[in-house]
């Protein structure tokens, strides 16, 4: 039993693990294109806030208890607990790394020479800052307009810094992992530009380690004990995803309930879009306008999967949808109008559909599993051949059944006309 349980949730040997070393390879690269233009960066105690504490080096800072009585400078930060970097730049590309490990919160970037630096300050692209924070352990946001909240797959212990000046650009990156973490783009630089840093509070000891300005690597020496890391990574991810692959139920697609210009296989396992709208019967559960259909299953309890392959595909949308849902007019994908979903658009562009948008920036799924955990108001998407949680709506509240809902949007032309697969979740990939 344990063997075919085994077989039954994901077979992702040889090829898959290849696939991630050559993409990691691929960032690796990307990462070393940035390094080069590493610079010398150490702090400015005449801007550091009284209650920073800055280590002989210029290297390292972190929030003290006390604050100091130090004489009054223009540049001195007042309110906030911040602190710039000496060097300044007016052109060309420059790039730093600094460790962030055991720290809580923190907030990174650069800021042009003119910011305010004593009122209570607010972080944004208009008020000249460009930064990237944590708060509360665990929660990553791009502070852009509007800001960006980042789901990340792991806690980054170094950030990478590189700006573009004449480009208007400036990119965060986990060195560890060398993901791009966040790029601001179309940035209108008309001064000079700091090295931007703040520790953040100590929170009563919880978050006094420092923000330390780290020797950049050009080589990126992330060899045998990276790629161990990865792989560990690697199997508790597809732990994660085994556990809820148990899970896995029959879904067809229900033909009643497919708008007029969908074309469904003859086992209710695919779908996709034709050029041609067929004269159907009217029906009150068949979307009219949007090109939708849902499974003929229905769930108002317990916990259920199904995996969704979208290969070919640039563009779909895929999740549950509550019974009583809008099938007739211009339909709104959103949890109040009764919808939990991920779409993709325009071959790469990967949203998660909630309030607000959530936008992850990842390689494109070739086959979804969706996991909905009733009780516990959980809806999850998975990429499952890479084993990775996509996105997750917490604390829903059903109130009625749910219905698997799919849409293969429309063909674009030929562009997008690879069917929606309703796959058994024991297949091998």
């Amino acid at each position: 039993m344990k063997d075919e349980l085994s077989e039954h949730q994901l077979n992702l040997e040889t090829q898959d693990l290849s696939d991630q070393e050559e993409d990691y390879e691929r960032k690796k690269d990307e990462l070393k294109s940035v390094q080069q233009f590493a610079v010398e960066v150490t702090l400015d105690p005449d801007t550091a806030h009284p209650n920073l504490i800055l280590s002989g080096d210029g290297k390292q800072v972190h929030h003290g208890d006390v604050r100091k009585n130090l004489p009054y400078k223009p540049q001195r930060f007042h309110r906030c607990v911040n602190v710039l970097g000496k060097q300044s730049f007016s052109s060309g590309r420059f790039y730093f790394e600094v460790q962030v490990k055991g720290k809580t919160a923190w907030t990174l970037g650069v800021a042009s020479e003119s910011v305010d630096r004593k009122g209570q300050i607010t972080l944004s692209p208009e008020n000249g800052f460009w930064t990237l924070w944590l708060r509360n352990r665990d929660e990553y946001e791009a502070i852009d307009n509007p800001s960006v909240h980042l789901s990340l797959k792991n806690h980054p212990q170094v950030v990478g810094l590189f700006l573009n000046y004449e480009e208007g650009l400036v990119s965060f990156y986990d060195v560890n992992a060398a993901d791009l973490l966040y790029s601001f783009t179309d940035c209108s630089f008309t001064e000079k530009l700091y090295p931007f840093f703040s520790p953040c509070t100590n929170d009563n000891g919880r978050n006094s380690a420092p923000l330390i300005i780290s020797p950049v690597k050009h080589q990126l020496n992330l060899e045998t004990q990276d790629l161990s890391d990865q792989k560990e990574d690697y199997e508790r991810k597809k732990d994660e995803l085994k556990s809820v692959q148990q899970f896995a139920v029959e879904v067809t697609l229900d033909p009643d309930t497919a708008h007029p210009s969908l074309i469904l296989s003859g086992d209710g396992k695919q779908v996709h879009h034709g050029d041609v709208r067929k004269n159907l019967p009217y029906k009150p559960q068949r979307f009219h306008r949007c090109v939708n259909v849902l499974g003929k299953q229905s769930f108002s309890s317990g916990r259920f999967y199904f995996e969704v392959q979208v290969k070919g595909k640039t563009a779909w949308t895929l999740g549950v949808a509550s019974e009583s849902v809008d099938r007739k007019g211009q339909i709104t994908l959103s949890p109040e109008c009764g919808f939990w979903t991920t779409a993709l658009s325009n071959g790469k562009e990967f949203v998660a559909v909630d309030e607000p948008t959530v936008c992850r920036l990842k390689s494109r799924p070739q086959k979804v599993g969706v996991f909905v955990d009733y009780e516990e108001g959980l809806v999850s998407f998975y990429d499952v051949n890479a084993a990775d949680l996509l996105y997750s709506f917490t604390d829903c509240s059903f109130t009625e059944k749910l219905y698997p809902f799919f849409s293969p949007c429309t063909n674009d032309n030929g562009r997008n006309s690879a069917p929606l697969i309703i796959c058994p979740v024991n297949s091998n990939d």
